[in-house]
């Protein structure tokens, strides 16, 4: 009896250690404070109010380009008495930014749509992810998760063996198991309700998800392309317009005004084009900031490793705490009845013929 609790003791102490050292060692302060300045940086972006505005707004831009090409400019150049090349030429000569967007424009827009899809389709996991360990604690205390309960199992674990050989003081001893099953269970019960199995899975889709976006090369090329897009929106209002307005003998407002009743999207589009474009190059240029912080944060607990497999690091270790502190005190009862009832115990008994 008394050796399994000695075993048990020792193996519980151990267990503490281990949780100490693994959050340290894998780096985990420095990892889950990237995690929380990841998420304080895109939070507003992925609000439901947020990814239903930039849906709508790569709709308002979507359907202007497509207008643009297939009727606007063909009409334009009916009117103006070319062909719609010659006309798209003419701009070009106008205004290089233009001519340069419209020919990049299909190449563009796609990446762009690629983005605003890939955030409305894990904008559940990113919400998910931000509410671990919970919603009102940061990231950051899942350090103290394992280092806690660590400490405190090592205390009990060489605390209770210290207990055990000295003066004999069992009732210490027993307090130290006794504490440690408490601390265990607690540890599989906060694991357990607080969700975080199916928080990290939704973690590990959500960085799988955006690997791609939030590197050095995904920024440039997502950052060129915007500015592509600026300069044409910016070349198409100062230059183009009146340019046509020109060739076509009319006002520039007035013919800014027949050109939005004609072409309601383009029309739109020209309207809201400084707004949306303003929109995506703050979230562009938010990704470049966090590039280098998005893999800090992906790179938990290793960059190897699913982060899905940390909770099973507390649950795991807490089972087994549980168990064996739990075992050693029915043990411990057990062999206390068996002494009660005259059965041999672990206590050294007399030889026999051995005076008193």
């Amino acid at each position: 009896m008394r050796a399994y609790r000695h075993v048990a003791l020792v193996l519980i102490a151990l267990l503490g250690a281990a949780l100490i050292i693994f959050p340290l060692a894998a780096g985990l302060p420095k990892k889950t404070q990237a995690v929380d300045n990841l998420t304080n940086d895109f939070r507003s972006a992925f609000t439901p109010a947020a990814i239903a505005q930039s849906r709508t707004d790569l709709v308002t831009m979507n359907e202007m380009l497509a207008q643009l090409q297939t009727e606007t400019l063909p009409g334009l150049a009916q009117q103006a008495g070319v062909s719609t090349p010659q006309l798209v030429n003419l701009m070009g000569v106008t205004a290089p930014e233009v001519g340069k967007g419209l020919k990049e424009v299909p190449t563009i827009m796609p990446r762009f749509n690629k983005l605003a899809s890939t955030m409305d389709a894990q904008a559940g996991n990113f919400r998910e992810a931000d509410a671990i360990p919970t919603a009102d604690v940061p990231n950051t205390a899942v350090t103290y998760l394992y280092l806690v309960p660590g400490i405190v199992l090592l205390v009990l674990g060489a605390g209770g063996l210290l207990f055990s050989f000295v003066g004999n003081r069992v009732v210490l001893s027993t307090v130290c198991l006794a504490l440690a099953a408490v601390v265990g269970l607690a540890m599989v019960i906060g694991t357990l309700a607080t969700g975080v199995i199916g928080k990290t899975k939704a973690s590990d889709k959500m960085f799988d998800a955006f690997r791609p976006t939030f590197t050095t090369a995904g920024y440039q090329q997502a950052h060129t392309d915007l500015d592509t897009l600026t300069k044409m929106a910016v070349g198409m209002k100062t230059k183009s317009l009146p340019a046509m307005a020109a060739l076509l003998k009319q006002q520039p407002a007035e013919f800014t005004t027949r050109l939005a009743t004609q072409y309601p999207k383009v029309g739109k589009g020209l309207v809201e084009t400084d707004r949306i474009l303003a929109k995506f190059n703050a979230l562009v240029e938010n990704i470049g900031r966090n590039v280098d912080t998005f893999q800090t944060a992906d790179s938990i607990p290793n960059k190897n490793t699913k982060a899905a497999v940390m909770p099973w690091l507390q649950l795991g270790p807490g089972l087994a705490v549980f168990l064996l502190a739990g075992a050693a005190l029915v043990i411990q009862f057990t062999g206390r009845g068996n002494r009660s009832a005259g059965l041999p115990t672990d206590t050294p008994q007399q030889p026999s013929g051995a005076t008193a």
